[in-house]
């Protein structure tokens, strides 16, 4: 059995753990940090069904779009919210 798979996402759930801690104590608007915090949690949750599909389909779903897509999720979440443009 190929563990890397399993270490992937469980090193991506501990980074969006802990960057959902990080995101908390940013001094920006409440309202700010609960958007972050949400788009974090549902990273998280894309990000294990992301896994279990590669899981039944793994030549439909390469595990390096899985590795990635937490990484742009959280990236764009963060960029929408920190410039202004869902709170304006």
């Amino acid at each position: 059995m190929n563990y890397k798979k399993y270490l992937v996402i469980w090193v991506w759930l501990i980074v969006l753990l802990a960057a959902g801690t990080f995101v908390s104590r940013l001094p920006i608007p409440k309202s700010s940090i609960i958007l972050l915090i949400m788009a974090i949690s549902i990273t998280k949750a894309l990000l294990v069904a992301l896994f279990f599909m590669h899981l039944k389909f793994e030549r439909l779903v390469p595990l390096w779009i899985v590795a990635i897509s937490p990484f742009f999720l959280v990236g764009l979440a963060a960029f929408l919210i920190l410039s202004g443009i869902l709170l304006s």
